[in-house]
Parts: structure tokens; sequence; C-alpha cells
């Protein structure tokens, strides 16, 4: 069963609405914590554009369908030009997104070690970086337009203090090395904290939504 994905932007919010045989079935929204609802509401504008848009009732200038999703799991990246790009889970893990908005070509890695590695596999973040860059500006992206942003690194264990256990730390740390001796810009980041998150990244105008385990969302 195929899952159409709409991205709704007016002047005040945006939201991205999962529809399943024309019933919306999730949705993030950037008015989350200021919508008079207190979370995204079946009467909500945004929703009843993107739901009508979905079910074929109504063609809105809002809206934008995306040609699907696609999720990295750990160790893993994922790359495609107008999609929802997904890493899940994310505790010390990182969540790194490059971006190229001329093209609209992004990659998402899901970083799980610092460093480099030394079998070529994209657990760590020096040879996930490295590899997707390569791998999207082969698949047509302009690297000298090429920007990223990236969230996670949480130190979900605070109990523990030795600098090793402090995985989250040193993900950050090497994620930022490694986009700087590529010079890729980094536009925006939300790491650390003791929180486990789940980030989004929208090809179509390159949002970052972070939804942290509480339930909390942050669009950036």
């Amino acid at each position: 069963m195929t899952c159409d994905i709409a991205f709704v932007s007016t002047a005040s919010a945006k939201a991205i609405v999962l529809g399943r045989n024309k019933t919306v079935v999730g949705s993030y929204c950037s008015m989350n914590g200021r919508c008079a609802y207190g979370s995204c509401n079946m009467g909500c504008e945004l929703i009843m554009e993107a739901k009508n848009h979905l079910n074929g009732s109504s063609i809105g200038p809002n809206v934008k369908l995306l040609e699907g999703e696609l999720s990295a799991g750990i160790g893993e990246y994922k790359m495609g030009k107008d999609v929802l790009l997904k890493a899940m889970g994310l505790g010390s893990c990182v969540g790194v997104v490059l971006y190229d908005q001329s093209t609209r070509m992004a990659g998402i890695a899901h970083v799980l070690l610092p460093g480099a590695s030394s079998d070529g596999k994209t657990k760590h973040a020096e040879t996930a970086i490295t590899t997707m860059l390569e791998d999207m500006v082969s698949n047509g992206a302009r690297r000298r337009h090429i920007c990223a942003k990236f969230a996670g690194g949480a130190q979900i264990f605070k109990h523990m203090s030795l600098d090793i256990l402090k995985i989250g730390d040193r993900n950050i740390k090497s994620v930022e090395e490694t986009l700087a001796k590529e010079k890729i810009k980094i536009l925006a980041t939300d790491v650390g904290g003791d929180m486990g998150r789940n980030v989004l990244f929208n090809t179509i105008d390159g949002s970052l939504i972070v939804k942290y385990s509480n339930g909390e969302l942050l669009w950036m």
C-alpha cells in the first residue's frame, strides 16, 4: 500500500502530510506548539488543503507532492530528488543532510561512529559524508552549491561520564571536522542533549524536521 506525501507551504506555516487511501495518516506542522489546537488537527487549513489535494478534489497552489520517502538505516545513507529523506531513532548517532538547492538533490547519512572507516563502510562520519558527497555529485548535484544540516549526537545515558563513552559528542565533532575539510557550509544544527530524535528532510524546500522522543518538533 503506497503512501502519498504532500508538502504545504503558506505565508504563515508549513506542513508535511502523509496520506493513504485518501485519508491523512500523519503530519508534521511548523505551527506545532503554537497552534490553538495544540497539535495538528483535521480541521486545520493546512491539513485540509493537503487532504483535498491528496484525494483529488482540489489542486491548490500551496501544495506540492513528493515522489516518495527514503529512510537511511544505521550506517547507511540515502539520496534523491523531490523525496522525503529520513533517519529515524537517532540517539548518539547523527543524521547528516547534504543538499544542493539548485538541483534539489539531497542525501541523508545515519552516522554511527566518528572518524573514517578502514573498510569503506559508511557507518563512520568521515566515510559516510565523503562517499555520499561523491555519489551526489556523480548524480547531478553541483558541489559548490552543496550545504549541510545535521541533528543528533545525544548523550542518552547521562550517568556515563567517561570520554570514551561520550560517543554523541565525538560524532558531532567528527561531522563538523569533515564538513569543514570538504568546505561545505553548515546551515543549521540541533545536537547534543539527552533526548532521542527522528529527522526528516524535505528536498522541495530544504527544511529539516526534528522530532524529539518527547513528541516536540523543531523545523530548521
